[in-house]
């Protein structure tokens, strides 16, 4: 038998499996640095070699047939154990060889997350070179083309290329001093309109802001505008710990700061299961990028009791 006129190619293959993982051409043709056209004829010379309809393209996004779906998950696989094979071979050539990673984070977490475990992530893993990427986009080339990759959203992932590493959490910080003079505990008991808030100047829907925290605890929305608004969670995040006005805190990004006594919780707390930080990894038991991944699942935890 002729092998090469009935098994197909291996970009058909790479092309399918991206498109599977990521719900449409477009995204996959970015990832895989080609263009969607190109993307679309490898996917209909797959289904022209194997004889079947592998993709539905009934939706807004592609998903797998039932038996695309047999074909993605052995795809898959096999992928994965190629990419950790060709790693671990490299790795092989000078076992004194550091290996560079890349982690693209958003610039907040990076910030306050990352930078102070980094010391104990190189500790756990000394043999590997770390770039950490700040990012705040989802689609940039960066965030894209990286090992592995934290985003902020909804989780929804069915394909096993992403974990949730925490729930979002939200609730009110500010300064012990702010929180003593206002005599704030419970801020359902407060006229929000006669403390200071801050605010970020980011419009996007992933994220609380004031207006639709109060709408989930069931307060009013404070009238007064925003007198300085941050475009840096960190820097205002900084200007609460200063006493400068009431902060929204997500709990994976405040922890420290809480446990230091830079900044205090109050109550009510929101949180939404759907919602959080989110790792993403192409190849999850891939001999490098497998650890770090662990990693991740194993610090980042939640401590602060929820309130609903």
């Amino acid at each position: 038998m002729n092998r090469s006129k009935s098994f197909p190619s291996f970009k058909s293959l790479t092309a399918f499996e991206a498109v599977v993982r990521l719900g449409s051409m477009t995204a996959a043709a970015r990832e895989l640095e080609t263009t969607q056209p190109a993307i679309s004829q490898r996917i209909r010379s797959l289904e022209d070699s194997v004889g079947l309809v592998l993709l539905d393209r009934s939706g807004g996004r592609l998903s797998a047939t039932q038996c695309g779906r047999e074909l993605f998950d052995e795809v898959a696989v096999s992928l994965g154990r190629i990419h950790s094979t060709v790693r671990r071979l490299q790795a092989s050539k000078d076992l004194s060889q550091h290996h560079r990673v890349s982690i693209a984070v958003p610039s907040g977490f990076a910030h306050l997350w990352l930078l102070p475990r980094l010391d104990r992530l190189e500790a756990a893993l000394p043999q590997i070179q770390f770039e950490i990427i700040p990012v705040d986009r989802d689609d940039d080339k960066e965030t894209v083309h990286a090992d592995l990759s934290v985003h902020f959203g909804r989780f929804d992932c069915v394909d096993g290329s992403e974990d949730m590493l925490e729930a979002e959490e939200v609730f009110p910080v500010c300064s012990a001093e702010f929180a003593a003079h206002h005599r704030l505990l419970d801020l359902r008991d407060v006229d929000l309109d006669t403390i200071q808030i801050l605010h970020m100047d980011v419009g996007d829907v992933r994220w609380l802001d004031w207006e639709k925290w109060c709408r989930l605890i069931g307060a009013r929305t404070p009238m007064q505008p925003p007198r300085i608004r941050y475009h840096n969670y960190p820097l205002m995040l900084e200007a609460a710990a200063q006493g400068q006005g009431l902060a929204l805190g997500w709990s994976t990004l405040v922890r420290q700061l809480i446990e230091e006594g830079k900044l205090v919780a109050l109550t009510p707390s929101i949180r939404r299961s759907n919602f959080g930080y989110i790792l993403r990894t192409r190849y999850a038991d891939n001999a490098i990028v497998g650890p770090i991944r662990l990693w991740f699942l194993k610090h980042v935890n939640s401590c602060i009791p929820s309130e609903k």
